[in-house]
């Protein structure tokens, strides 16, 4: 028997080294960004909390607190995927062609218009640090700057000093070492959303690829656009990936399903007071199983506000009409403002309604 392996399992390309490999090392470098972008995105849906996240914007990944752009606040981000620990040393002296990573981090936040309104700047690191904390053994993933010695204090403010005028990096800056593994990110991410939609929906059927893919691609496409934008609006919609779109990433991706007493109630109202075809009812229950999905997943408030509004129309007018068919078209002919702008059509309309009329 001949043990030799066939010609045709040698890689003919692989018996001779790479002239160049610094391009898949710098691809990998700006992929974890955006898959530690995702990370800190999908920690902050966990909590329930509202946001936006940009890649790109100032910083490798900044992160508002609020899609409101009168009260939020922000948090900065450089991200470096290195094999070494960083110190005081390395982070803040200057090379022969570029400022210390210190003061690079300082002229991104420092003597901006939005310099009163930043949380948090955060140096990440995966090599970690080596400070004078870990010469007695102590190890933190998080580790502010009031936790250094005075002299370890006293080299990074003399660092940044001449740009750091109103000293925001004295209280603000904080040193962190990723939880993000630096190889199988991708995996990690979807791990990650598998415990976020079990958080949020137990028990329902979900694809975490779909989701995954979704939300990195427009990740990786708001981070390639290096325009500015004065409007805050638009700013959110070209650059940033937020927790609404999460929301309706995952309502579409999840199949969540109201218990039967629901489902055939709403069945009941659909064939016996609307009359509606096989087709028509189906596309209204659909609208009906999308509403009821938001309803448990999301943390939008205009959606709380629009369901809060139904209700009580529904609450003050049900006494005045015999059958809800009549009741949801005097409804929608005196609908408000917020109701014609969040309903893009009358199917949409019609499963809140009935939503919250039978809820």
């Amino acid at each position: 028997m001949n043990n030799e392996e066939p010609n045709n399992k040698i890689n003919p390309l692989g018996l001779d080294s790479k002239r160049e490999k610094s391009g898949s090392e710098t691809f990998r470098k700006y992929n974890y960004q955006y898959h530690w972008a995702f990370c800190r995105m999908l920690d902050e849906h966990s909590e329930g909390n509202e946001y936006a996240i940009f890649v790109e914007e100032h910083e490798d990944v900044t992160l508002a607190n609020s899609l409101d752009g009168k009260s939020a606040l922000f948090e900065f981000n450089q991200i470096k995927e290195i094999a070494n620990k960083s110190t005081i040393t390395t982070l803040s002296k200057d090379k022969k062609d570029s400022a210390s990573p210190l003061k690079k981090l300082a002229e991104s936040v420092c003597n901006k218009a939005f310099s009163d309104k930043i949380s948090s700047v955060n140096f990440v690191s995966t090599g970690g640090f080596s400070f004078d904390l870990h010469k007695k053994g102590l190890s933190f993933e998080v580790i502010k700057v009031g936790l250094l010695t005075e002299e370890e204090q006293a080299k990074i403010i003399g660092c940044i000093s001449d740009i750091d005028k109103d000293n925001i990096l004295e209280s603000k800056l904080a040193f962190i070492i990723p939880e993000l593994p630096e190889k199988g990110f991708d995996l990690a991410i979807e791990g990650k959303i598998s415990q976020l939609i079990n958080k949020i929906n137990p028990g329902c059927t979900y694809n975490s690829s779909s989701i995954y893919n979704c939300i990195i691609r427009d990740l990786q496409r708001k981070g390639e656009n290096s325009f500015d934008y004065i409007d805050w609006n638009s700013s959110l919609k070209r650059k940033a990936v937020t927790s609404r779109q999460l929301d309706e990433i995952i309502n579409l991706h999840v199949k969540i399903k109201p218990d039967e007493n629901l489902t055939t109630e709403l069945l009941d109202i659909l064939k016996n007071e609307y009359g509606l075809s096989s087709l028509k009812r189906r596309k209204i229950a659909n609208a009906f199983n999308r509403y009821y999905a938001a309803q448990l997943s999301s943390r939008d408030t205009e959606l709380h506000k629009v369901s809060t509004e139904l209700k009580e129309i529904i609450d003050s007018n049900i006494e005045n009409f015999d059958t809800a068919i009549d009741l949801e078209e005097h409804i929608f002919n005196h609908r408000s403002e917020r109701l014609i702008n969040y309903f893009t059509n009358r199917e949409d309309f019609s499963g809140a309604f009935l939503y919250e009329l039978i809820s």
